[in-house]
């Protein structure tokens, strides 16, 4: 269970993310008027993808086993003072 926690997380980050994109996007393009809100709107999508290419190989690269672990120690050190 604690191995799919991070893939979990993941699937919501990424769901959030692609709403917002297509949120800010979709008003954009439809609701501008001219061609400026639609190049607008493209250097979002493509710097929102970038961000997004960023965050996701950080995220791969974080060390979760050891988080957890951590995160079990702190909690243990919490009931003991309490």
């Amino acid at each position: 269970m604690l191995n799919q926690i991070p893939f979990i997380l993941l699937l919501i980050i990424f769901g959030v993310n692609l709403w917002y994109v297509f949120a800010i996007i979709y008003h954009l393009i439809r609701f501008g008027i001219g061609a400026k809100p639609k190049i607008l709107a493209l250097l979002f999508f493509i710097s929102s993808s970038i961000f997004f290419l960023v965050v996701f190989t950080m995220f791969n690269l974080v060390d979760w086993q050891d988080i957890l672990d951590k995160l079990v120690d702190f909690v243990n050190l919490l009931k003991v003072n309490f």
